[in-house]
């Protein structure tokens, strides 16, 4: 099983893109990605709360967890779409 699309066209198939699966592929991205964010947002504040930060170490608290949480949201959003339109799973 592949994850490439050229690999999956040059096969003789294609990604399955109906308004179904685009919604599916919206829900389950909305639904992980605000509980990766609602995590994040508490990590940075319980940390920054519990370690009284002023504004530039809180920045870079702020700095160093979104990042890995904005990843890791991209990286939600390609797996769904992958998994969602892939002709085998419909």
């Amino acid at each position: 099983m592949s994850l490439n699309t050229e690999e999956d066209t040059e096969r003789g198939r294609r990604r399955v893109l109906t308004p179904g699966s685009l919604l599916s592929v919206v829900s389950a991205t909305v639904l992980i990605d605000s509980l990766i964010l609602v995590f994040s947002c508490l990590i940075i504040w319980s940390v920054g709360g519990y370690l009284m930060l002023s504004l530039v170490p809180f920045g870079i608290l702020t700095l160093a967890v979104a990042l890995p949480a904005v990843w890791a949201c991209v990286a939600v959003a390609v797996l769904a779409f992958h998994a969602e339109t892939d002709p085998e799973n419909n």
